[in-house]
């Protein structure tokens, strides 16, 4: 690994785990807070620590992430330390970037303006780099054994297509909206939801468009398939801690959310995970 490139990866690691510590265990002694949004609604807001303005729904769900993607940091240094020899690593690098900078992005964009923004902003630059040339550099090399590229591996082109199409669950908060110009239920003191963005706009033709190219036998489905499934493995850890955290701050979700907002995402982790394993197995 190139001298810059290390150094992208130790200041992508380093500002992740300190901002998701600040965002897990720092605490200013604050209470709760009601206050009214733009559409007149009332709003508990979480009132302490960095999330100090941002609303018990939104905690739950970034305190949850920051749990999931500090983990996912610590993975990225036991791979640069411990693993750097093994065929599969560029991959799992990849992919434990794609889960960090998606979170990164949720943050900068997600969360009010709090005292951590400038960390937050380096915190993203460096992954977004990061990742940007791992993938150039993943997606110029041959990284599988060549029996494998012949094979057109029909059965995990159609999860990554059905996998990316389950993001098609947000229009159903997107489309009234739209269509009737009504605040959004879940919208809380916010202008937008990130997640909408990422996963309508980039998750989901990404997924699709692999997973066609897949079927069609083309090298580069092949590199990127595997930083796909581990993106999809690691929101299904975000989640899972995130109903957690929601959970112990009172946040019951309905029957019908909770399939498609957890269980949905779990199931699809794990077969991706499963996935993903049996074909790293021929990486050379």
């Amino acid at each position: 690994m190139k001298k810059g490139l290390v150094l992208l990866y130790i200041g992508s690691v380093i500002t992740t785990i300190v901002s998701t510590c600040m965002g897990i265990f720092y605490s200013s002694g604050g209470i709760p807070r009601t206050v009214q949004n733009i559409y007149s609604q009332a709003v508990t807001l979480f009132g302490d620590g960095v999330y100090v303005n941002d609303s018990i729904m939104k905690v739950g769900a970034t305190k949850g992430a920051d749990i999931a993607v500090l983990f996912f940091a610590l993975m990225l240094i036991c791979t640069m330390l411990f693993m750097k020899n093994k065929p599969f690593v560029p991959f799992i690098q990849c992919g434990l970037l794609s889960i960090m900078l998606y979170a990164s992005t949720c943050v900068i964009m997600g969360v009010t303006f709090n005292r951590l923004y400038l960390l937050y902003l380096l915190q993203f630059g460096c992954t977004f780099f990061a990742f940007a040339i791992s993938m150039v550099d993943l997606l110029k090399k041959e990284s599988f054994e060549k029996n494998v590229y012949d094979k057109r591996l029909t059965g995990t082109a159609i999860f990554l297509i059905i996998g990316g199409c389950s993001v098609l669950q947000w229009l159903s908060y997107i489309l009234p909206v739209v269509i009737s110009g009504t605040p959004m239920e879940i919208i809380d003191i916010y202008t937008t939801e990130p997640t909408f963005a990422i996963d309508l706009a980039i998750i989901l033709p990404t997924t699709i468009y692999c997973g066609v190219m897949l079927l069609r036998k083309k090298m580069i489905a092949y590199q990127l398939t595997p930083v796909l499934l581990l993106l999809l493995s690691g929101v299904a850890v975000c989640v899972i801690f995130q109903t957690i955290v929601q959970s112990n701050l009172g946040i019951v979700l309905e029957l019908s959310h909770f399939l498609g907002l957890v269980i949905l995402f779990v199931a699809l982790g794990i077969i991706a995970l499963g996935l993903n394993i049996k074909l790293l197995k021929h990486a050379k």
